[in-house]
Formats: structure tokens, C-alpha cells, sequence
């Protein structure tokens, strides 16, 4: 990787790009309706969380299946190593610091995948522990004077510390809940079935994504309520970008994070810790950037965060995205976010070369303005676009 990272290049290449793909219809149950974009699954579910849950399990059952077949071999559960009784208790555990919502979808789930209730529980926790391995995520806003039209673009990549996720790429579900009695429509982009929130769109045009602060602040603060569940609360409840700020001033995280979020016409970075948090642009005319640092200088101490491989390559990440949101001031449109969120380290974008230690799982633009999102999950498919619109009730 150091020597990936050590070779400059100067040019940004083309980057090819899918457009639209139709929805292909695939199955229903109970007023839920699966549909496919290629290879990714789009799942569409309305009613109350648990019906939510029971459509959702119903439709990929085939996969919920699989992929513990997978998680159980990869992950020793039920053996010395892994004892299925003990899992089962950390795993319900777990689902006590997540809203009754929540713990409903999962019940839901549990009563039509196939796993039965208690396999569905491990199933929806096993996979954190799994994902925990140093997150080394990166976002970008652009709006006003940096967008093409003024309005905002959203950029996301999802990187993990470890390539023990690649056999599960082909599992990355977009889920539409329009929930009845309680919300408003909210598309979550995640892997199957699971509940570690990360990055949604809502029926509003609210956007946002969540990327590791551990770095800036490695306090477990323990009893409080699962941070990301509380986010996806906040995309079910918020209708506005002043809600949004409210909600953060209101609520602390369980660990440190950092949430870039946007409506139509503004974004704003959250460094989110346990004690507070700093609501950060880095330029007023329309630019926000992202990379797992607090770098507001407000905060009475700062954390020192290594360059190269050692500190995730965030301060080379963070730079290149300043640089390129300047390069591009007054063009960044979907378009061109695709292809920054294309570019990688060493060629002066934010994205993890193949070669190294450190993986890119998936990546993200979003115009919250049109409701559409566009998907590229590394190894399974490029860049697609999904038009969320006609999917929230």
C-alpha cells in the first residue's frame, strides 16, 4: 500500500458510467415487492415495522439463508471458539439499546426468513462485530457556488480495515420503508438484513451518512441508545435541515463519529462524540468534506492522527477531497461525483487502490433534491442509478 500511496499521478481518468437500469419486478408478499437493479436487491415494504419486517424477510429469504451459511462458517459461531449460546446472549443484548421499532423489523424478519427468532437476532448483530475492523470511511457535499445547478450532490465511500466482507458485496440491499402510524419514507442502503444504520435517504430529500470517529474520541460511553438507530429515528422524524442540527444537539453518541448530512440546498459535517459535538463546513460557499478526523478547531484538544496507512491514510484522503471539490468549483454535479468518488488515493481522489490493506466496500452519490442515488458496490456492479421517487408511498 505505501508504495501504491507513493506514486503520484496527475491525471483523473475517465471513469465509465452505468446509468439508470429499470426496476425489475421479482416477487411480492403481503404488499411488500422486491425488485433487482442489476444484481443489487431494491426492496420496497410498507405497513407497520413488524409487517415491514415479515415482507422483508419473506422476499429474500433465499438470501437470509446463505448468507448466515457464510457468516456461521467464516465466523465459527456454535463452536469452542464462537459458542452459539453466548453469541445469542451478546446478540440480544444488543437489541436492547435499539428503539421498539427496531427490535419489531428484526421480529418481523425472524418470522419469514427462514432463521426463526433467534437465529434472525444473531443474524442482525453477528455481522457488527464482524464489520468493526477499522472503519475508514470519507464523504463529500457539494452546493451553492460548488455545485453545477447550487444545489446539493452528496459523495460516500464505505471502506473497511479488513477484507473479510468481500464474499458478502453480492448481499448490499436498498431498502424503502413507508411506514404506516409512525415516519415518513426512508431508503436505507446496507447490507442484508442487518440494523448498523449507515447511510439513507428520506422521503424529505434528507441525507446522511455515518463514518468512524474513533480516532478523535475512543470512549465507549455504555447506556445509551444505539447511535445508529438513533440516526435512522432521525431520517423516519425530520422533515427539515433545522431538525437535523436539533437532533445533534440533543443527542450523543455512543462512540465517536462523524455523520455528514444534507438536505436540498445545504450540508454540513457533525463530529459527533460522546461528550459533544462541532457542526463543520469548510467552505460557506458550498463545500464540506469527510474522513474519519475531527478537524474542527474549536475543540479544546485535537488528536494527533498519523499520515499513510497508520492513521487510514485520513489525512491524505481529507486533503485530496479539498483539493479535488476545488478543482471542480461550480461543476460538481452527479456526474462528476461519480468520478471523484472513482479516483483513488495515489491518483488524488479518496478511494483505497485494490492492492492494499485497506478496501473501499461501496460507494454512494446522492442528489437528495431529486430523491436519486447512485450505487457502485466494488466487485459486483458499477455505478447505478436508482430513482427512489415512485418507491416511497
Amino acid at each position: 500500500m505505501k508504495k501504491i500511496l507513493g506514486t503520484a499521478l496527475v491525471l483523473l481518468l475517465f471513469v465509465p458510467i452505468a446509468y439508470a437500469q429499470d426496476l425489475k419486478p421479482i416477487s411480492e408478499f403481503e404488499g411488500g415487492k422486491l425488485y433487482q437493479a442489476g444484481k443489487i436487491n431494491v426492496v420496497v415494504m410498507k405497513g407497520d415495522f413488524h409487517q415491514m419486517g415479515r415482507q422483508y424477510g419473506a422476499l429474500l429469504k433465499d438470501n437470509f439463508k446463505e448468507f448466515y451459511d457464510m457468516m456461521v462458517k467464516q465466523t465459527g459461531i456454535g463452536t469452542e471458539k464462537a459458542p452459539y449460546d453466548e453469541i445469542l446472549a451478546d446478540s440480544k443484548a444488543g437489541l436492547e439499546t435499539v428503539p421498539f421499532y427496531v427490535r419489531e423489523w428484526v421480529r418481523g424478519m425472524g418470522e419469514t426468513s427462514g432463521l426463526g427468532a433467534d437465529k434472525q437476532v444473531i443474524f442482525t448483530e453477528a455481522l457488527t462485530a464482524l464489520l468493526m475492523s477499522g472503519s475508514s470511511c470519507s464523504g463529500m457535499i457539494a452546493w451553492d457556488q460548488y455545485s453545477k445547478d447550487g444545489s446539493t450532490v452528496v459523495g460516500r465511500n464505505w471502506d473497511l480495515g479488513t477484507k473479510a466482507i468481500e464474499p458478502y458485496q453480492k448481499f448490499m440491499t436498498v431498502a424503502v420503508f413507508n411506514p404506516t402510524g409512525y415516519g415518513q419514507g426512508v431508503a436505507d442502503i446496507n447490507y442484508l438484513g442487518q440494523i448498523m444504520w449507515q447511510s439513507g435517504l428520506n422521503q424529505s430529500g434528507l441525507f446522511y451518512d455515518l463514518q468512524n470517529g474513533g480516532m478523535c474520541d475512543s470512549t465507549s460511553a455504555k447506556n445509551r441508545l444505539n447511535s445508529n438507530s438513533a440516526l435512522m429515528s432521525m431520517l423516519l422524524d425530520s422533515t427539515s435541515f433545522k431538525q437535523v442540527e436539533a437532533f445533534f444537539d440533543g443527542v450523543r453518541a455512543q462512540g465517536g463519529l462523524l455523520i455528514i448530512a444534507a438536505d436540498a440546498k445545504q450540508g454540513a459535517c457533525f463530529e459527533w462524540a460522546t461528550s459533544d459535538y462541532r457542526k463543520r463546513v469548510d467552505d460557506e460557499k458550498g463545500l464540506v468534506t469527510s474522513a474519519n478526523n475531527f478537524t474542527d478547531p474549536t475543540w479544546p484538544t485535537m488528536t494527533y492522527i498519523p499520515e499513510g496507512e497508520h492513521g487510514g491514510f485520513t489525512k491524505e484522503r481529507t486533503n485530496n477531497l479539498l483539493a479535488m471539490g476545488k478543482k471542480y468549483k461550480g461543476q460538481i454535479d452527479a456526474d462528476r461525483m461519480m468520478k471523484i468518488f472513482s479516483t483513488t488515493i495515489p491518483e488524488g481522489g479518496p478511494t483505497f487502490p485494490e492492492e492494499g490493506s485497506l478496501k473501499t466496500y461501496y460507494s454512494i452519490v446522492a442528489v437528495p433534491k431529486e430523491l436519486k442515488l447512485w450505487l457502485n458496490v466494488h466487485g459486483l456492479q458499477d455505478w447505478t442509478e436508482i430513482d427512489l421517487k415512485p418507491l416511497f408511498e
